[in-house]
């Protein structure tokens, strides 16, 4: 591709930084040490009045005092004193800058506040891009692709595992804090940006860039306002059909307005419209921030059922009705099966379970059966587009949880099993997990697993990291895959 400017901005060899010391006070400080922690292997500049070093850089009274032209240039300073920054660092050619600095456009009342105006004529003047102003700058987990222990971050405070969902949003916090529990979240992030107010760069931009970009499969936007709608419209209708798009939009109550003009500045729009915009382009809108990651989640995998039949599969039957019910009523089809492929699924179940839709196997402790050949079963009829599996216990766990009752342990048989012979068989979740991943591939059915223990134990884990999507509970898989077909139909009549 001909490299977007943004890819200039997230791909520096050198940094010159304003604000950061050595006393661990304020964001700046906080951004150089994030750069330093996630292994970013380019110079660094840090510019600084008093200080001779920062952070084991070597400090530079002023930009001109560096001895090249950075590739970019991070600012956090008050926002007076931007200004003249700005025109320090276009007389020393540099092209690119974040300015993370806030009180410009989002200062409100009867001061009128002419600094964004100043900055932008400035930059104008000197050829400068720049992201800002009041924001975290980003992240970008593919700046060494050789490498995925390496990123460039200057706005989340844990290192992230490589992916390819990218986010660009007007809140820093969104872009950022969702990140702060990294072992829960199922989806790697390929690129983060925090644009702020927009005084030059915005969405539309980085919509532009994702667009083209080969490590961005997935998009996910926090919108406080639109600047360039026509340009938006016609870039989304573009992108949706191969890159699904998921977006918060913040705005339409008279407290969210409110809230939004004193954050950015922003003049939040109808939502009606918004919405309206967003299905005409194929965007999917959440309000649920909860729900914006589990559809990133899934998403990100990249199968996209061809309808909205659901299959449920369960071990106890309530889960099962409150799926069935709360499906059909956020638009998804349960459908009763076939008595042909009902007699199949008799042959594999209980006698006390029911076959028709859900599929309620009453607690079969035949896991191969519950996890590979039911779901096999039902995939192989034609009769579903996607699968909702409830009860994916850690049964084992349970059981020698067990084990440290002295009581139990004399006489459990399964405590004195032959350790060789168990070393010999491959792990459960390669048993159960591997299999149904090829089914889920091969048939372009996606399976949505529900284990309601902790979502960090041991089975858990085990599965999410063979690559199974899981949940706890059954409300927000319901309506992750309702959206989620949703989003497949627009893509089949788009493409």
């Amino acid at each position: 591709m001909n490299r977007h400017f943004l890819h200039e901005i997230l791909n520096p060899e050198s940094i010159a930084f304003y604000g950061a010391n050595n006393r661990g006070q304020g964001i700046a400080s906080i951004q150089i040490m994030n750069m330093i922690a996630s292994g970013y292997q380019g110079k660094i500049y840090p510019i600084h009045l008093k200080e001779s070093s920062v952070m084991g850089y070597k400090a530079y009274k002023s930009i001109d005092e560096v001895p090249e032209t950075p590739d970019l240039v991070i600012v956090v300073l008050p926002p007076n004193i931007v200004p003249g920054i700005f025109k320090e660092c276009g007389e020393k050619g540099v092209k690119s800058i974040i300015l993370c600095s806030g009180g410009f456009r989002e200062l409100v009342g009867e001061y009128k506040n002419t600094l964004t105006e100043e900055v932008i004529e400035i930059a104008k003047k000197y050829g400068i891009r720049f992201i800002g102003p009041n924001c975290l700058g980003f992240y970008n987990n593919w700046i060494y692709p050789e490498n995925d222990r390496i990123a460039l971050n200057t706005s989340v405070w844990e290192k992230l595992k490589r992916g390819n969902f990218s986010i660009a949003s007007h809140s820093g916090t969104l872009s950022s804090h969702i990140w702060f529990d990294p072992d829960n979240i199922d989806v790697g992030l390929s690129k983060s940006i925090s644009v702020g107010n927009e005084g030059d760069i915005d969405v539309v931009d980085c919509l532009e860039y994702f667009k083209e970009d080969k490590t961005t499969e997935v998009i996910g936007l926090y919108i406080e306002e639109v600047k360039r709608g026509k340009k938006f419209f016609k870039l989304a209708k573009e992108i949706t059909p191969k890159k699904p798009i998921i977006t918060i939009y913040v705005g339409g109550s008279g407290a969210a307005n409110r809230a939004v003009q004193s954050h950015t500045g922003s003049i939040a729009g109808n939502s009606r419209i918004y919405d309206a915009v967003f299905k005409k382009c194929g965007i999917i809108k959440t309000e649920l921030v909860e729900e914006f990651l589990d559809l990133a989640v899934v998403l990100s995998r990249g199968i996209f059922p061809m309808g909205k039949r659901l299959g449920i599969i369960t071990n106890s039957g309530g889960p099962g009705a409150m799926i069935a019910n709360h499906a059909e009523k956020s638009g998804l089809i349960v459908p009763e099966l076939s008595e042909s492929l009902q007699n199949k699924l008799r042959d594999m179940t209980s006698m006390t379970a029911s076959v028709k839709n859900p599929v309620d196997t009453t607690f079969d402790m035949d896991l191969y059966n519950y996890y590979v050949s039911i779901p096999k079963t039902l995939m192989e009829s034609g009769e579903i587009d996607a699968i909702i599996m409830y009860g994916v216990f850690g049964f084992q766990e349970v059981l020698f949880n067990y084990l440290k009752n002295e009581r139990i342990a004399k006489y459990a048989e399964f405590g004195k099993e032959n350790d060789k012979s168990n070393k010999k068989k491959p792990p459960l979740e390669e048993i159960l997990i591997s299999p149904a991943n090829k089914l889920i591939k091969k048939h372009s059915i996606p399976i949505l697993y529900i284990n309601p223990q902790n979502y960090s134990s041991s089975w858990s884990k085990k599965i999410r990291n063979k690559g199974a999507i899981l949940f706890q509970l059954w409300d927000r898989p319901v309506r992750c895959l309702a959206k989620l077909c949703e989003y497949a139909e627009y893509r089949r009549n788009n493409s």
